[in-house]
C-alpha cells in the first residue's frame, strides 16, 4: 500500500457486521478522534441505526469528504447475479471458507474479491477484522491474494470464534494460517491471548478489552437510582440453544429449582419452539410464572429489561465477556454464567456473580436458588460489580487505549516502510 501522506488522517477499514450493536460502539467510541473509519460490510444488511451519521463511500475522495465524526459504509458495486455467480463458481472450485455454526454460507455474504478491491480503493492504513469467522476469513483471503501489499492487519476476536472454532477439524487449519497471518491481535480476555500464542501468534498481542468497547457512564443513572436488587423479582433468561447456546439447560435447572422460584417472574429472551413447549409445560406442572418475551424493538428496551431483573442467567459452550454480562454489572442484575466464558476475569465467583459447568444443570440449579434467596449476596454484588465496570468498561479509558493500538499499528506499519526503502 502507498505510504500515508503527510498530515493526512489515517483511514481504517473496520471489516465486520455492520448491523451489530457491539460494532456500533466500537465505532461510536472512535468517531471523531484521530482517524477517520470507514466499515466493509461481510454481508447484504442494513447497517445497525447506531452507526448513524453515515455515508456511502466508494473511493478515496469519497473518504476525504467524510465530515467530522460521519462513519462511510463501502458499497459493495457487484451485482445479485454476478455474487450468485461468483459463489456459486467458489464453491465448486472448493475455494470457500467453512461456514460458521451461526450463519450458512450463502451468496450475501461478501466475497474476497470485493475486499481486495476496496483495500485497493481506499488504500487504507489498517484493517482492523471485528470477529473471525465471517471477517477475519474474508480477510485471510484478501491477504493471501495481495501478499505483502496487505496493509497492517489487527484481529479482533469476539467471545466464541478461535476458543471454539480452533477445536472443530474443519475450522482449526484456518484458524491456525489466521493467527499467524495477522500484524496484531486485540483479545477480550487474557485466556484468549494465552491460546493464540499457543497456536503461533506472529503479531503483537495488544492488552485485552471488551470488543463492545465501552460506555459513557455520564449517561447512565447512578446505580441507587434503580430499584435494589434484593427488591426486584424477575429472572432474566438468554434462551439462545443451539451451536453454543444452552436454553434448554437453564430450563432443566429452572424445572429443577421450582419450589425456590414460585414468587419470581421467569422471562425467557430468544426461544425456540422446543423452548417455548417445555416452558408450557413447566408453568403447567411446576407453577412457574414463565413466558417468553419478544426480541426488544431497540438496545434501550433490552437494557430496561436487564435493570428490571434480580438474576440474568446466560449459559453456553463457548463465550467470551459476553456484552449481557458487562450490562447486567452495569445495571445490578446478578449474573450467572458459564465456565466457558471468561466471567473469571470480570467476577469472583460465588462473590460477585456464580460461574457453573453449561453442563451441571443441578450445580446450575443451585446457583439460581442461592441468588434468588440471598437478598444480602445480590445488593453487595451489585455495588462491586458497578465499580468494576466503571472501571474497565469506559468509553474515555477504552478510547485512549484503543487509540494506542492503532498508533502502534501505524508505527509498525512506518518502521518496515523506512526498513525495506
Amino acid at each position: 500500500m502507498t505510504e500515508r501522506a503527510a498530515g493526512r488522517l489515517p483511514t481504517i477499514l473496520a471489516v465486520g457486521m455492520h448491523n451489530s450493536v457491539h460494532l456500533a460502539r466500537w465505532i461510536n467510541m472512535m468517531r471523531g478522534s484521530f482517524a477517520r473509519f470507514v466499515v466493509f460490510p461481510v454481508y447484504t444488511e442494513n447497517p445497525a441505526p447506531e452507526l448513524r451519521p453515515w455515508s456511502s463511500v466508494a473511493n478515496r475522495g469519497d473518504v476525504e469528504a467524510l465530515g467530522p465524526g460521519e462513519v462511510g459504509i463501502f458499497q459493495i458495486a457487484k451485482s445479485d447475479a454476478e455474487r450468485h455467480a461468483a459463489w456459486h463458481a467458489d464453491r465448486a472450485t472448493g475455494r470457500l471458507f467453512p461456514s460458521s455454526l451461526g450463519l450458512q454460507t450463502n451468496p450475501s455474504l461478501t466475497q474476497t474479491d470485493e475486499l481486495v478491491a476496496a483495500i485497493r480503493t481506499l488504500q487504507p492504513d489498517i484493517v482492523h477484522t471485528m470477529e473471525v469467522q465471517l471477517a477475519g476469513y474474508l480477510a485471510l483471503g484478501a491477504k493471501r491474494y495481495l501478499g505483502s501489499t496487505m496493509p497492517p492487519w489487527l484481529l479482533s476476536n469476539w467471545g466464541s470464534d478461535i476458543y471454539l472454532y480452533h477445536r472443530l477439524p474443519e475450522h482449526r487449519a484456518i484458524v491456525l494460517e489466521l493467527v499467524q497471518a495477522v500484524d496484531g491481535y486485540l483479545a477480550e480476555c487474557r485466556r484468549d491471548v494465552q491460546l493464540v500464542r499457543r497456536l503461533g501468534l506472529n503479531g503483537h498481542a495488544f492488552d485485552p478489552m471488551p470488543a463492545s468497547g465501552g460506555i459513557d457512564f455520564s449517561t447512565v443513572p447512578a446505580l441507587d437510582r434503580f430499584t435494589p436488587p434484593s427488591r426486584r423479582d424477575t429472572i432474566l433468561v438468554k434462551g439462545y440453544h443451539g451451536w453454543s447456546g444452552r436454553g434448554m439447560h437453564i430450563l432443566s435447572a429452572l424445572h429443577l429449582a421450582a419450589p425456590a422460584l414460585r414468587g419470581h417472574r421467569i422471562r425467557v429472551q430468544f426461544c425456540s419452539e422446543a423452548m417455548l413447549e417445555m416452558m408450557r409445560a413447566m408453568a403447567a406442572s411446576d407453577g412457574l410464572d414463565i413466558a417468553p418475551v419478544s426480541y426488544a424493538p431497540n438496545h434501550a428496551e433490552a437494557l430496561s429489561r436487564i435493570a428490571d431483573a434480580r438474576i440474568v442467567v446466560g449459559i453456553g459452550i463457548s463465550d467470551g465477556i459476553g456484552t449481557t454480562l458487562l450490562e447486567a454489572m452495569c445495571y445490578g442484575a446478578f449474573p450467572i454464567k458459564a465456565t466457558t466464558s471468561c466471567a473469571c476475569e470480570w467476577i469472583q465467583n460465588g462473590r460477585d456473580g456464580i460461574i457453573v459447568d453449561p453442563h451441571d444443570v443441578k450445580s446450575l440449579a443451585e446457583a439460581i436458588i442461592r441468588a434468588a434467596s440471598d437478598d444480602a449476596l445480590v445488593d453487595a454484588a451489585a455495588t462491586r460489580n458497578r465499580a468494576c465496570v466503571e472501571k474497565r468498561w469506559d468509553v474515555g479509558r477504552n478510547n485512549a487505549a484503543a487509540q494506542s493500538i492503532y498508533r502502534h499499528m501505524l508505527g509498525d506499519a512506518s518502521r518496515s516502510a523506512a526498513l525495506s526503502a
